[in-house]
């Protein structure tokens, strides 16, 4: 997945206002030029990830889970997704700040935090490995970074990386094709769980998920590993590593389970329109 990395330099720094924050769910603003019209701002959520993020909404996967949630939340919330093909945690970090709106211009509301696909390429390969501690690591940072903390009362959730399904990267080219395995991407879902507890953040097991979906009984045989036998994980992944339709059905309606047990205050029923 090739990246194109907008350079951020070390002193950039979120527009952040002390400026006291609204309470209600949206915003109004008084036009300086018109007296008798208000203008109406929308909280939102962020979907920020990497391209598993970005292609969601590909017509051709025939479902789209920002899509269902943007329907779900119409003239509530707005959706807004902020997907990087090829980036891990660092990337992440060098951009946020580049795109992530000041309290003074928004009011999020949520912000999901969706990487791992990529940092848990195997070391050597395509450039994109990022060791399971650094990945932990980064993923605090995330959660705490100045730009997301400035909004007061802000949730966000992590979600785990997907599976991965080895039988279908035959069509790769190398490095591509040997750059990710199974059990590894076991492992870094596994390390999303563990900053989820650490830092008291929710999470979406969007891997445990996809493997309840093909019968994983939980033992040591991970489906997907080329050493066993083909699984189901093909009716959700279109690649091996993205998610197909089916796929983003599950990621959707794990998503609402996990705002619904955690963050009941946004459910869409709980979110007044805003016009």
């Amino acid at each position: 997945m090739t990246k194109i990395l907008p350079h951020v330099p070390d002193h950039a720094r979120c527009n952040i206002s002390t400026t006291t924050h609204q309470t209600s769910s949206v915003t109004l603003e008084q036009p300086t030029n018109d007296t008798t019209t208000q203008r109406a701002i929308y909280p939102q959520f962020i979907f920020f990830g990497d391209s598993i993020t970005q292609f969601d909404g590909n017509p051709s996967t025939g479902f789209s889970c920002i899509g269902s949630l943007r329907y779900n939340y119409a003239r509530r919330i707005d959706i807004i997704a902020r997907g990087f093909s090829g980036y891990n945690t660092f990337d992440a970090l060098t951009v946020l700040p580049k795109f992530f709106p000041a309290p003074q211009a928004a009011r999020v509301r949520l912000v999901t935090i969706f990487f791992g696909a990529n940092d848990a390429c195997l070391p050597h390969t395509t450039g994109q490995h990022v060791s399971l501690k650094h990945f932990k690591l980064n993923l605090h940072k995330l959660i705490s970074h100045p730009c997301i903390v400035a909004h007061r009362g802000v949730n966000v959730l992590l979600i785990t990386p997907p599976p991965v399904d080895e039988w279908q990267f035959d069509d790769l080219e190398e490095p591509a094709k040997s750059a990710r395995k199974a059990v590894i991407a076991q492992a870094y879902a596994r390390a999303v769980f563990e900053v989820g507890v650490k830092s008291g953040t929710a999470v979406v097991d969007l891997w445990g998920a996809c493997m309840r979906e093909v019968g994983w009984d939980g033992g040591e045989e991970v489906p997907g590993d080329r050493r066993l036998e083909k699984s189901g994980l093909g009716r959700l992944l279109v690649d091996g590593l993205h998610l197909s339709g089916e796929g983003y059905t599950i990621l959707s309606e794990e998503m609402k389970k996990v705002i619904a047990s955690e963050y009941p205050e946004l459910v869409p029923e709980k979110i007044p329109f805003a016009l």
